[in-house]
């Protein structure tokens, strides 16, 4: 088994990125890029502009995106033979990192990762959540192994901990025959269909919310065979197609590369996608178990379930990986609703996704 980093060397891996590239304030002014324009890209550019830094060009490997721009900013090979090269690189190709990185070294910049950087410039908030909000020495383990690969993007300690059985892999949060299931962020029904064999088909009723009309098909068809073989009654499973959000509205799904399974909602009203409040469609209706993974969009899914969050008080496996705030940023708003939440990690993949929260009250 790798060895997992310890505190004390996560914390030394902090304090070497913030010594390569300085907190926002620092950074004001200056000659930035990102290295990528995906997903992690987005937010990026929405952070820095909010916190007063404005990139002044993109670099991407794709040549097709190549001379073109990316939230108005430039996009470019690297290196850029156009202008001066910038003051700092942060890395945004969450998977080329330990590639991307090297080659940034040998031309004299200072890099590092997106993620590294904003970890690094707040080590502190997340070793609170290591020292004070996990009590099983699995989540702690799974907490350094996660930072490391954010701060090095080195995965190999992600394989340590990886968990199977994604969302029900926890006995106590699945209570056979009296489970209220929403599923948010479906995709064509595979946890759905795990949490049926999970629950031993014994339920009580399952909402499965996707808003993207490829993947829905499939789950509309998916849990049709689903209550054939389950013998189940009729309107126990629900596809809705939507997503979850704060408010209710529309929206406009967004793929890197096309594929379905990383389609995420911008959050502009705009465009043919509906956006539903779970408060507002449940209407009272109870829920004991709420798993999300909404591609970006946890915070907003969970303003909108604030009522039922807090009436419920349900089970929760809310993905924490999209962007590097979401850990500390859901486990602040969870507990905002109902402080007594106790919480769990766990990691279901070798790569730096697939990190879930869990949380139930004893």
């Amino acid at each position: 088994m790798t060895d997992l980093p310890t505190m004390e060397a996560l914390s030394r891996e902090a304090a070497a990125v913030r010594e390569r590239v300085p907190a926002e304030e620092a950074l004001r002014g200056r000659h930035i890029a990102l290295y990528g324009t995906g997903f992690l890209g987005r937010w990026a550019v929405d952070h820095l502009r909010g916190a007063g830094v404005e990139p002044t060009i993109c670099f991407d490997g794709n040549p097709s995106k190549q001379g073109g721009t990316f939230h108005d900013i430039p996009v470019a090979a690297f290196p850029d033979t156009s202008g001066a090269l910038p003051d700092a690189v942060l890395i945004t190709a969450r998977h080329a990192v330990q590639s991307i990185a090297p080659m940034l070294d040998r031309h004299g910049l200072s890099a590092c990762s997106f993620d590294g950087w904003y970890v690094g410039h707040r080590f502190p908030q997340f070793a609170a959540l290591h020292d004070a909000l996990f009590t099983d020495e699995q989540s702690c383990q799974t907490l350094r192994a996660v930072l490391h690969a954010m701060l090095t993007g080195d995965l190999h300690p992600l394989s340590a901990v990886f968990e199977r059985d994604q969302y029900f892999c926890l006995p106590h949060l699945l209570s056979p025959g009296e489970d209220y299931y929403v599923d948010a962020g479906a995709f064509v029904g595979d946890s759905v269909e795990r949490f049926i064999w999970a629950t031993g088909g014994a339920f009580k009723k399952i909402w499965a919310f996707e808003p993207v009309d490829r993947p829905f098909q499939a789950l509309t068809a998916r849990t049709e065979r689903l209550s054939s073989e389950w013998a189940l009654n009729k309107g126990q499973i629900t596809p809705v197609r939507a997503g979850l959000g704060a408010v209710n509205g529309q929206s406009t799904a967004v793929t890197d590369g096309g594929h379905m399974q990383s389609a995420a909602l911008t959050p502009i009203a705009e465009g043919a996608v509906p956006i539903l409040a779970l408060d507002d469609y449940l209407d009272g209706q109870p829920v004991t178990f709420f798993k999300a993974d909404v591609e970006g969009m946890e915070m907003e899914l969970l303003a909108g379930a604030s009522r039922t969050i807090s009436r419920c008080r349900p089970k929760l496996a809310i993905c924490v990986y999209h962007y590097p705030c979401d850990l500390p940023d859901i486990v602040a708003r969870i507990r905002s609703y109902v402080p007594d939440y106790k919480f769990a990690l766990r990691h279901h993949s070798s790569q730096q996704m697939e990190t879930v929260l869990y949380g139930w009250i004893e």
